[in-house]
């Protein structure tokens, strides 16, 4: 095969307690009704709505559980419903409690639905976005959107510590409704819950260190220290509580709008797994990273079947859209990142959706590339602050873009935050997008802040801002010039349109490499060395090649890492240092 190119290119905050900590739950009918006699709605939190939605007579009457909890469970609910309540949350002495089988309810639930999508919110606009279908005006919701900048959040926490609440549907859910409370045009929630959860249940007990943050009983250290990970945990069993938070939760917002289920990406875990905790920059796990690459590849490769199983899972729980959250994204260069992290990426999509097609993927790799999700069973693609939105749009032209307003931004006045969200979701252009910020809410927030951002992204029709054309990527203007083909995998090649002074500096550059390797194979005493980066840039066309000289023994098992960009076309290749050479050589001969 041959191809022409470039002629045409959450960590968790506030943990307080051990993560293991069991969670409380109503173990008898007296203990039930007493938590619902304690419980029932009030006025300033509450108010009439009318009753019978598809779902709530579908799991009130018909399936599992006890009927009789399920019937006085549904006809309470028939006349309340969430309002915009601006000045607190509910007492926490009077927040909604499920039966106490919710979670046998959930399990009949999920098996008389056989793995189908639940019935759609009265509110589908973010689904329909996520599809990449017409909507009146982009949906919106914002990443960190239940958290410490709502004092109703702050009232919760004073009474339970962060995994305990977690593991609590009732205050879970409660948490969850909170900005929905606040900000009554919000079109989605995402469950409260936290990504280290996965670690948890593989066996890595989490606490809050004082005025530090949370911080795993122990790290993995050394390859040695994978021994103690459990790489098949009982998914669940040991998760369960955020299943049972995602069904309570949809019950308690009738169906209103859809509940985003979402974890972690292999990368981030594992970086706060070899970290051992939250940390400023993740050092140690890079390192780990170059130093064990078959080991690091072998820990990704077991949480992603973890994560499959978790996300199938959060579906078969009532959230149709999952997210996957790659905080660590940017942490790597993107040879790197293409190299160790985005076969999983696209491993999990693809397998989430084998097993339940109807469901919805959305990745977010926090400051890094994107162009390799538009080759991917993602449906969505979130995009940090750092990118232009057209150059997401030039990145993923078949994607629902996601993104990507400053967090920062919300600490300025109203008007300049109507002023700059309207130019950013213009930008985007309402279609197959998603309004939400370049990253999460920020502690210190003021609760107005988000007040501006939704009512100028509701102020945008489809009609004021229809999504722009994405342009074909201009021709190089090394167009006509001598190519050069590279020889990669399997016996495919790759003719690129390099300059003379283009290659003949990435041969200086590989002399220079192959001048340190000699002197690490000589080296007495073993030391960590830096690894090759070379990049070639002209117009829309970039050759980057990437070497970890500390993954190979000999000069001759040296593989580069290739990368060739031309727009929004990429390809990549592993290929032999020798090959490399020998076509460098071959072009500049001639």
């Amino acid at each position: 095969m041959t191809m022409e190119l470039g002629s045409a290119t959450f960590v968790p905050s506030n943990l307080q307690a051990v993560a293991s900590a069991p969670a409380p739950h109503l173990s008898t009918p007296a203990a039930l009704r007493g938590a619902l006699a304690a419980t029932r709605p009030s006025t300033a939190s509450l108010c009439s709505h009318s009753a019978g939605t598809a779902l709530g007579l579908l799991l009130a009457g018909a399936v599992g559980g006890s009927r009789a909890a399920r019937r006085k469970w549904a006809k309470r609910n028939s006349t309340a419903r969430l309002v915009a309540s601006v000045d607190a949350g509910i007492p926490v002495n009077q927040i909604e409690q499920p039966p106490a089988d919710l979670r046998e309810w959930r399990l009949r639930s999920a098996v008389q639905m056989k793995g189908d999508a639940w019935p759609t919110p009265k509110n589908d606009r973010l689904l329909k976005a996520a599809r990449g279908e017409k909507v009146d005006r982009a949906p919106k919701w914002m990443m960190r959107q239940a958290g410490r900048y709502l004092p109703e959040y702050l009232e919760v926490l004073k009474t339970s510590d962060f995994f305990t609440v977690c593991k609590t549907p009732a205050l879970a859910a409660e948490l969850t409704l909170q900005p929905l409370r606040r900000y009554d045009t919000l079109d989605a929630m995402i469950i409260f819950s936290d990504i280290l959860v996965i670690p948890v249940a593989m066996g890595m007990p989490c606490y809050m260190e004082p005025a530090k943050g949370p911080k795993f009983e122990f790290a993995i250290e050394t390859p040695a220290d994978l021994a103690k990970l459990n790489m098949k945990p009982d998914v669940p069993s040991t998760l369960g509580y955020v299943f049972d938070a995602i069904f309570w939760t949809r019950q308690r917002c009738n169906n209103d709008v859809p509940v985003i289920g979402f974890c972690g990406a292999p990368w981030t875990l594992m970086g706060y797994m070899v970290e051992g905790g939250a940390v400023s920059s993740f050092d140690r796990a890079k390192k780990w990273l170059y130093l064990y690459p078959e080991e690091s590849k072998k820990l990704m490769a077991g949480l992603r079947e973890i994560i499959v199983e978790y996300l199938v899972n959060q579906f078969d729980s009532g959230a149709p859209l999952l997210t996957i959250f790659d905080t660590n994204c940017g942490q790597v260069p993107p040879s790197v990142y293409e190299e160790f992290c985005v076969p999983d990426l696209k491993y999990i999509a693809t397998e989430v959706k084998r097993q339940r097609p109807k469901a919805l993927m959305s990745v977010f790799p926090k400051d890094g590339e994107i162009a390799w999700a538009n080759d991917s069973d993602f449906d969505v693609v979130g995009t940090s602050w750092t990118t232009s939105p057209a150059r997401a749009r030039r990145d993923c032209p078949d994607k629902t873009l996601q993104g990507n307003l400053d967090p920062h931004l919300l600490y300025a006045s109203p008007e300049e935050i109507m002023k700059r969200t309207d130019r950013m979701v213009k930008e985007f252009g309402v279609d197959k997008y998603i309004a939400n910020l370049g990253h999460g809410m920020l502690p210190t927030h003021p609760v107005g802040g988000p007040s501006a951002f939704h009512e100028a992204v509701n102020k945008v029709s489809s009609e004021d801002a229809p999504t722009p054309t994405v342009a074909a990527p201009k021709a190089a203007a090394s167009r006509g010039a001598p190519t050069m083909t590279l020889n990669l995998q399997d016996g495919a090649s790759c003719s690129v349109p390099m300059t003379q002074a283009g290659a003949t500096n990435m041969q200086k550059g590989l002399a220079e490499f192959v001048q340190m390797f000699k002197r690490k194979v000589e080296a007495v005493k073993p030391q960590k060395y830096d690894e090759f980066e070379f990049l070639w840039v002209q117009d829309t066309l970039s050759v980057e090649v990437f070497c970890n000289p500390n993954a190979f023994a000999t000069i001759f098992d040296v593989k580069m890492f290739l990368t060739v960009k031309a727009g929004y076309i990429k390809v990549t290749s592993d290929i032999p240092l020798s090959s490399l050479q020998s076509d460098l050589e071959a072009y500049l001969a001639a």
